[in-house]
């Protein structure tokens, strides 16, 4: 605190340069933080079932595999429906067959044009026949929707399998959302494209980032929270449907003064500082008006500039005006010279 003069002793005199370390005045990207819990979920999500009861004849794919769309993953004996697709092929080309000499006979008028559409209809007939034997076939192969990653097996070559039967499990994790539920207080600050950061207890050491990209339409009446959905890449695959993750929300992100929280010398309900002059070794109190804080820092709305020196240290009775040593110079020494560097 600076000392004031009072009564007949007069002002409190100091006995040479008070020993202080100083703090330059930064400007930096600040934001206020919402902090939740999220769980991850995959882009895409499916378990992979039978369509139809047979056997399993062959399985491709090997657990925790990446697969492309349209791999094949496996594959149930279809050796009726391909003997019955075999039929409908030969019958097709027949009707074709059939429908070629229908048409020569009809151009010399050996045969009528009601003959003519009855054996284009018979042809059409065979052709949805082909259609609907090839979809029958195609049931008895098992192949992926879509890109991802499978699990691990259900089912074994030989195993018999009904309609609903899960093989294995489907998850594109390439990128994966982020659901959490944040207090009805923020709702009017939440909107697509909020950065977010998110934490995990399997990754101590990394942050995955990510963007807002949903705000639910109601808040709920139980718990007055609004849920929102985030999207992380993920092209690591580190991050799995079903982690917990701690969130932080980022929002009214800007850039601020900031300097360290030790510096601020509070007085009778307002906030001070104590400016450093590195030419002068003096010391010069000034009032600021303080923003948000953060562990260790303090945003300053007013009364500073960047590039100031402050003291954060060795402020107890520090007199207005008073001779300093600055003890940690040397480290300060540059950002000092650059602020005296006017820009060309």
């Amino acid at each position: 605190m600076f000392m004031r003069g009072g009564g007949g002793d007069g002002p409190r005199r100091q006995m040479g340069p008070r020993p202080v370390n100083v703090a330059a005045v930064t400007r930096e990207t600040f934001s206020d933080r919402i902090e939740a819990l999220g769980t991850v979920m995959a882009q895409e999500s499916v378990n992979v079932t039978a369509k139809v009861q047979g056997i399993i004849r062959s399985i491709y794919f090997d657990d925790g595999a990446t697969i492309e769309k349209g791999r094949e993953i496996a594959a149930i004996d279809a050796g009726e429906q391909t003997a019955q697709l075999n039929v409908e092929l030969a019958n097709l080309e027949q009707q074709r067959s059939e429908l070629e000499r229908t048409l020569v006979l009809a151009r010399d008028n050996h045969i009528s044009q009601a003959r003519v559409d009855e054996q284009t209809a018979a042809l059409k007939k065979a052709e949805a026949n082909v259609a609907a034997a090839r979809v029958r076939a195609g049931d008895r192969l098992i192949t992926a929707p879509f890109s991802g990653v499978v699990g691990t097996r259900r089912i074994s070559v030989g195993a018999l399998v009904s309609p609903g039967t899960v093989v294995t499990t489907l998850d594109d994790i390439s990128k994966v959302k982020l659901d959490f539920a944040v207090p009805e207080t923020f709702l009017a600050s939440l909107k697509p494209g909020l950065p977010i950061e998110g934490t995990t207890a399997a990754y101590n050491d990394a942050t995955f980032k990510g963007t807002v990209i949903a705000v639910d339409s109601r808040v709920d009446p139980t718990t007055r929270s609004v849920s929102v959905r985030a999207e992380i890449d993920n092209k690591d695959l580190r991050l799995r449907p079903g982690m917990l993750m701690v969130v932080e929300l980022i929002k009214d992100q800007r850039e601020s003064l900031m300097i360290p929280e030790a510096a601020l010398d509070p007085a009778n309900d307002k906030q001070y500082v104590v400016i450093a002059n590195l030419e002068t070794n003096t010391a010069h109190r000034v009032e600021v008006k303080i923003g948000r804080r953060r562990l260790g820092f303090v945003e300053i709305l007013s009364g500073l500039k960047e590039g100031d020196m402050v003291v954060r240290e060795g402020l107890q009775d520090l007199n207005e005006g008073a001779k300093i040593e600055i003890m940690n110079r040397a480290e300060t020494a540059d950002q000092h010279a650059s602020r005296l560097v006017e820009p060309s």
